[in-house]
């Protein structure tokens, strides 16, 4: 006697299965399209971030001082860093594509809403509740550039994701840095451009990107060449055991010496970027007397080369197969940059000087970073598939949390010893780097001829035990 077949899915989680799953792994221009769309709701989802071009006008109209800026960036930073330990579990556990599409579309809203904003309160709820959305999605965001990357391309893949966030960051301050003195300084009129830009990016995001089968996602991919025939077994498999709770994926997670080596290092060694992202603008405005529109403009030529530089940096470690010395490579660079400039600061360097010291140190902290995003995923993936928006979201509750905690010691520290002195907590954050990275891990001679990345290492694509 037949049996009955197991009825279809319906509703939403149907519509999900049917129209937004992968069934097999994508590769070639199909899966580079699926990174691509990726890049673009990362743009979104970085929207909580972007103070830096328009907090001098909101000093100034919404009445309320750095330091009370200060107070609301330890609030909204912890609770976004709070959301993401809740967000990277439900990623994992029910997909990523449900979390992206839901928080990207309240990120948008909440940024029309920032048009009613009157005064600080008003500030603090809707900027607040756009740090909580935002911290939701960036686990499934890591995790889903994990899951559409094989090995040898990881670190392009990663080089891709932080082009969105950097993409994002570079965007609001040169448009604001262009247009503001066309609206006359207005704000209001940055966000209804910016929020209109949102929502054209989002329209492909909802229409074509997908998620990967569940057996997919717990399958570890070196290369599309092997992928097909490996991943079609895999997915006549059963299943592999996710953890039961986010308590269970994390204190998996935390139980790894190298897991905390590498976030904690990272996130030292972020204080510049994380002072720039924010604190730049309004840097240029105080210590060197630029106007707003012109702080901007310098504030972005931090993030012009990055830009540029993190495929490339991506491709590189790729195409050695190493990721720990391009890392110390990197952070001993920006190091001497860095102290090189602050010697600078009694005597401001003229605006050519300093957009290119700004230059140079973005495209630095760039060729940096990827290599070591290349490196963690790698590492949460040996620990296990089943974990990677999980570990993605333990990484930004520490690196939102240093922003939180950083953010009240640079009020301070500027406000007795100016930024000068803040300039070195950057520095001492780059030193501390260098001890956690030589700790872990990691292969240091590039792959010989035969070895290295692309399909010349003739990988494999191998499900991981449960």
């Amino acid at each position: 006697m037949a049996t009955a077949a197991a009825p279809e899915p319906r509703g939403l989680k149907g519509y999900l299965a049917t129209h937004r799953t992968l069934e097999t792994y994508p590769v070639g221009a199909h899966r580079w399209g699926m990174l691509l769309l990726t890049v673009l709701a990362t743009i979104i989802s970085f929207y909580e971030f972007q103070f830096a071009p328009l907090l001098p006008l909101w000093i100034l109209t919404l009445h309320f001082s750095l330091e009370d800026f200060s107070r609301f960036l330890l609030f909204a930073v912890l609770l976004s860093g709070g959301s993401a330990m809740i967000g990277g579990p439900l990623a994992d556990r029910h997909g990523r594509i449900i979390v992206i599409d839901t928080c990207l579309a309240v990120m948008i809203a909440l940024t029309f809403l920032n048009l009613l904003m009157v005064n600080f309160w008003s500030f603090v709820i809707i900027r607040g509740a756009m740090n909580l959305v935002a911290g939701l999605m960036w686990g499934a965001l890591g995790g889903l550039t994990r899951d559409m990357s094989p090995r040898v391309s990881r670190g392009t893949a990663f080089g891709l994701l932080v082009v969105g966030a950097v993409g994002c960051l570079f965007l609001w301050n040169f448009v604001s840095g262009v247009t503001l003195p066309l609206f006359h300084n207005s704000w209001r009129a940055e966000i209804v451009l910016m929020g209109a830009l949102a929502v054209a990016m989002y329209i492909p995001v909802l229409l074509w990107l997908k998620d990967l089968h569940p057996n997919l996602r717990l399958t570890i991919v070196e290369s599309e060449s092997a992928v097909a025939p490996a991943a079609a077994e895999h997915l006549r498999a059963e299943a592999m055991e996710v953890p039961a709770s986010g308590g269970a994926a994390f204190r998996e997670l935390l139980s790894r010496r190298e897991v905390w080596l590498l976030v904690l290092g990272c996130v030292a060694f972020l204080t510049l970027p994380i002072t720039s992202q924010t604190f730049f603008p309004l840097m240029f405005t105080r210590a060197f007397g630029y106007s707003p529109a012109e702080a901007a403009k310098m504030a972005s030529y931090f993030w012009l080369l990055n830009l540029f530089m993190l495929v490339p940096a991506g491709w590189l470690s790729d195409r050695l197969r190493v990721r720990k010395p391009l890392v110390l490579i990197g952070t001993v660079a920006a190091l001497a940059v860095l102290i090189w400039w602050i010697g600078t600061f009694s005597h401001p360097l003229r605006p050519f000087q300093l957009g290119a010291v700004m230059f140079i140190l973005g495209g630095l902290v760039a060729f940096t970073y990827i290599p070591w995003c290349a490196q963690y995923s790698e590492l949460l993936e040996d620990i296990s598939p089943a974990l990677q928006a999980s570990g993605w979201s333990f990484f930004q509750l520490i690196y939102r949390g240093w922003i939180a905690i950083s953010s009240q010691i640079l009020a301070y520290v500027t406000g007795h010893y100016g930024w000068a002195a803040w300039m070195w907590v950057a520095v001492a954050g780059m030193i501390l780097f260098i001890p956690a990275m030589l700790a872990v891990r990691g292969g240091w001679v590039p792959a010989k001829a035969g070895q290295g990345s692309g399909e010349q290492a003739a990988p494999t694509a191998r499900p991981t035990p449960a």
